[in-house]
């Protein structure tokens, strides 16, 4: 079974998340910050995750300073940056993200095709 990993501060973004990719048949682990998704990923050494889901903007190790930790252990996991952001900044920032090796961006509010279509994508 696949296995995602979300990362997300927003306790109700994170459950919509879960949620649209279980009933898609995904196995989901959760985690509230970029510290709380890396002890994730190091948990899992020997059968790493399908693909990361991260958020951008959140309390400390936020989704920038998570890919970079993940980038280290990691090189060709696919990872999907969402961002709600601040207003006029979300797209520049998920363009970052991109560039610094994820392999998607997403602007939210995103609807459950369109995080669906991104994890298929991602998953190719």
């Amino acid at each position: 079974m696949t296995v995602i990993l979300v990362i997300d501060d927003d306790e109700d973004m994170r459950d919509v998340i879960s949620m649209t990719l279980i009933r898609a048949g995904y196995e989901v682990v959760t985690a509230t910050d970029g510290e709380h998704g890396m002890a994730a990923v190091k948990g899992r050494l020997d059968t790493p995750f399908d693909l990361v889901i991260s958020d951008i903007f959140m309390p400390g190790k936020d989704g920038i300073e998570f890919l970079g930790s993940l980038r280290q252990l990691y090189p060709d996991l696919p990872v999907i940056a969402v961002t709600g952001g601040f207003t006029g900044v979300k797209k520049p920032y998920a363009d970052s993200m991109t560039a610094m090796g994820a392999t998607q961006s997403l602007l939210k509010p995103f609807t459950p095709a369109e995080l669906l279509s991104a994890v298929e994508a991602a998953l190719k």
